[in-house]
């Protein structure tokens, strides 16, 4: 059976005690503290001296206190107009001097390629974020941690290690950046991982097909982009609207992909012959979610519909965007009747749905969007909502609201 391990907080030599964050009732709390962090009280683990194996164990579960940052110490967990949150580090000797990334970055070079391996670092920063004074540390991304804080050996044993664990009050500032407020003393575990991970993998890259067409003027410069992980199967959106070929970049010098390429496709599409090698979009003009499999010979394309959808509708409807031929870009118009929280989602459900990249909620920040994003914000008024899906000249998905 897999279990959870708690810490306590430590509030008084002679007491042991737990604090919350309540919600915070105060809308507009002032804030008392200056550039230095002011210190969260985290406890030491009742079984410092005990090896704990990450295997077979849910989650390491820690609380600490509600630092004191404002008058009336009102919570400003991320509910409040401050949006405080609280973020783990862990570290190897307990200095917290330089992260792993950052060491990481030294030795990589213009292309991505790995030239050396990352020295004097001594931290990682966890992933996961918590709103309130609690919070259970992910297993794997312990195990993450550890593996690339000690760079263990394939196939060796896997040691008992110490890691030293700080927890962090962070606010997000207006312009999406962030200040440290509160700090605690580290607390020293000793932690087995569960498995070696190979953290000096280089990443896979993404590789690309264009898509140019009677869609977009046959321009490579405005053309839909698919995407892989893996230079095989390729997946994105794109209008279609009449003939089309792929290329694997944006011209026509390198490798073109036309209607003899493949061995099969949807109904919608016809690699019947003709003098130009062109495939044929025989389905109604729109946007299509393509998939193509270079090993199987395959491509498929799924209409698919868009809408905004938030507060201003109460959630419950869904503006539908239209496709936009001179911007190259989905469309609708709504109006706010005040200042309103939205998200993309598609064919009317959540299952597929964009929002703000990041761990701000609500956000304005819509230069690059992601799948189960969070939920961005508009002013009062009528606007255009445009997204970008298409991904053209290899830029990630964005939107804009005028």
């Amino acid at each position: 059976m897999k279990k959870k391990i708690y810490f306590a907080t430590l509030l008084l030599a002679s007491t042991i005690a737990f604090t919350s964050c309540d919600k915070d009732m105060d809308s507009n709390p002032v804030l008392i503290q200056g550039d230095t962090p002011v210190k969260i009280d985290l406890n030491t683990p009742e079984f410092a001296s005990q090896s704990v194996a990450l295997a077979g164990t849910e989650g390491v579960t820690l609380t600490w206190s509600q630092p004191k940052l404002t008058a009336d110490n009102a919570p400003l967990g991320q509910e409040s107009s401050m949006g405080l949150s609280y973020a783990v580090q862990v570290s190897k000797d307990g200095h917290f001097t330089k992260t792993f990334d950052a060491a990481l970055a030294e030795v990589t070079d213009e292309e991505g390629n790995y030239i050396g391996t990352p020295s004097g670092y001594d931290y990682v920063q966890l992933a996961s974020t918590y709103a309130s004074c609690n919070g259970v540390l992910d297993v794997d991304e312990l195990n993450t941690a550890l593996n690339k804080l000690y760079l263990y050996e394939q196939n060796a044993p896997l040691p008992v290690s110490e890691l030293f664990v700080r927890v962090l009050g962070i606010m997000t500032l207006g312009n999406n950046s962030t200040k440290t407020l509160a700090v605690s003393d580290p607390v020293k575990m000793n932690l087995i991982p569960s498995s070696w991970i190979d953290v000096m993998a280089v990443p896979a890259k993404e590789s690309y097909l264009w898509i140019p067409g009677n869609g977009n003027g046959w321009n490579h410069g405005v053309a839909p982009i698919l995407v892989s992980s893996d230079g095989v199967v390729f997946s994105g959106y794109a209008y279609m609207n009449g003939q089309f070929k792929f290329t694997d970049d944006a011209d026509w010098n390198h490798g073109q992909l036309n209607n003899g390429s493949f061995d099969s496709c949807s109904e919608n599409i016809s690699m019947e012959e003709n003098n130009d090698g062109n495939i044929t979009f025989v389905g109604e003009p729109g946007m299509y979610y393509f998939t193509v499999d270079l090993d199987s010979k395959s491509v498929n394309a799924t209409a698919v519909t868009w809408s905004v959808i938030g507060g201003f509708n109460d959630w419950a409807g869904d503006e539908v965007m239209t496709y936009d031929e001179g911007a190259h870009c989905l469309s609708v118009s709504v109006n706010f009747s005040e200042e309103t929280q939205w998200k993309f989602r598609r064919d009317y459900g959540w299952d597929v749905n964009l929002g703000a990249k990041g761990d701000v909620e609500p956000s304005t920040d819509m230069d690059d969007i992601v799948p189960n994003g969070k939920n961005f914000v508009g002013p009062a008024g009528e606007h255009t909502i445009q997204l970008f899906i298409e991904r053209p000249a290899q830029d990630g998905m964005h939107a804009v609201i005028k």
